[in-house]
């Protein structure tokens, strides 16, 4: 029976990547199999959670052949986890795209056996990323206005307008809570294991092979845009906006205005059991918890 349902639901894959075991999109684990794969020593398969913005396009290298820079690894889309006993949406999805807000989620249970990683920006940069999205300002990737695009006037009437309106706002993603807020459940649990970052991603994931015994190959870039340093969009009232609203993701992952400090960030590469039993965030309030530093505000203070 215990073999039938492994052969069904898994295939084993050969050579350097022996020993992780791929599974079909159409097929989930059981118990009886995950805790066969616990009992043997299986190592967990890598899962890789899409945050919008973060570099996603190249590890899957839709734009090219499909080959991804790094295998084996099962891929979860812009879904958000979700819990028993609390919302059941996905939240960068809620007031704006219905179907994707109640499909686009997955079960705790499902991904506590994978190795789920996950790609951060600097806040700065995304913005600036965001806004050509929202706008269209790359004309290789055209916008127009939606239900599902809820941005793109307000993107071309200024960039200072755009940052303005989702900082003053909470109902609709991005909004004035935490743009990276998928890497936390709807329980508030922090539930990736690695998080690379896209200014240094080769080297990220680089080192996150390494660490998990992983194929690794540099691929070409992808949906790369035309604006140039996104420092150049901001005046100094609008870098303070922003400090002011997203401090406390800034500060948990180590970046400011000028880039990244990963000495300074409370999350870094690995996640520790430690910090997935100590650094919550509750959508809802806004806060985060980030253990023995405590409550951050809005604004990063502790």
């Amino acid at each position: 029976m215990l073999c039938r349902d492994l052969l069904e639901t898994m295939a084993i894959c050969n050579g350097s990547l022996d020993g992780y075991f791929t599974i079909p999109l159409m097929f989930e684990m059981n118990a009886v199999s995950r805790f066969f794969m616990r009992v043997v020593g299986i190592p967990a398969m890598p899962a890789y959670l899409h945050i919008p913005k973060t570099g996603g396009t190249y590890i899957g290298q839709s734009e090219s052949d499909g080959k991804r820079v790094i295998y084996p690894v099962k891929t979860l889309g812009h879904k958000y986890v979700i819990e028993p006993g609390f919302p059941q949406n996905n939240v960068i999805y809620l007031n704006r795209d219905h179907h994707r807000a109640t499909t686009q989620v997955i079960t705790l249970s499902k991904i506590q056996h994978y190795f789920v990683f996950a790609t951060v920006r600097n806040l700065f940069d995304w913005l600036v990323s965001y806004a050509g999205h929202a706008g269209g300002w790359n004309k290789n990737y055209p916008a127009s206005p939606g239900p599902d695009n809820p941005d793109y006037e307000a993107a071309n009437k200024s960039f200072d307008y755009l940052v303005r309106s989702i900082a003053d706002r909470e109902d609709v993603w991005p909004s004035r809570k935490l743009i990276h807020s998928q890497i936390f459940s709807s329980g508030g649990r922090l539930v990736v294991d690695w998080l690379n970052r896209t200014h240094s991603l080769d080297g990220d994931l680089g080192r996150m092979a390494d660490y998990k015994g992983l194929a690794f190959r540099r691929r070409p870039p992808q949906r790369v845009g035309v604006r140039g340093d996104y420092r150049e969009f901001y005046t100094d009232d609008l870098i303070e906006l922003v400090y002011q609203t997203w401090g406390q993701e800034l500060h948990l992952l180590g970046f400011d205005f000028d880039g990244c400090s990963i000495d300074r960030a409370t999350l870094k590469w690995q996640i520790t059991d430690e910090q997935k039993h100590s650094v919550k965030y509750d959508w809802a309030s806004n806060q985060l918890v980030t253990g023995k530093q405590g409550t951050t505000d809005e604004k990063g203070h502790g």
